[in-house]
């Protein structure tokens, strides 16, 4: 629960000024006191910020979190999603957002997963107007 209110600050400061893209590297605390990686990238789409936070390690369990705000434009529905650069296939949820009109956000949906060398990137696809990505973010060793 800690990680997840850290993301939601850092989106808010992403979505609510100029600032482009926000990257920030830190340590997280997992339960029970381990120290875990956690990184965290936004990407400026125009009409919002698609933001990517990862938390763990190379070579164990963590999670991929995604989550969208919605600053300009029309309403529209959309699913994220994640991918590795290294390949294999897109990551999406099954859950639909929206209609999002500006001033409103998907919140953050989450992925438990083994976390492989490499980095990982956010994707949006808005409903029937295709997919979009943002920017990598890699994995802390």
């Amino acid at each position: 629960m800690r990680d997840r209110r850290r993301f939601a600050r850092a989106w808010m400061v992403a979505a609510g000024g100029a600032l482009l893209v926000v990257a920030t590297t830190g340590a997280a605390h997992a339960e029970g006191g381990a120290v875990r990686g956690y990184v965290q990238r936004c990407t400026d789409l125009g009409n919002g910020s698609l933001c990517i936070d990862v938390n763990g390690r190379v070579g164990a369990s963590g999670v991929i979190g995604v989550g969208y705000w919605k600053r300009a434009g029309s309403a529209v529905h959309v699913r994220l999603g994640w991918q590795n650069t290294t390949g294999g296939g897109a990551n999406f949820s099954k859950n639909v957002h929206g209609p999002l009109v500006p001033g409103t956000d998907t919140g953050t949906e989450t992925w438990s997963t083994y976390l492989a060398a490499g980095c990982v990137y956010p994707l949006i696809e808005v409903v029937g107007q295709g997919t979009l990505k943002g920017k990598e973010v890699c994995v802390p060793a």
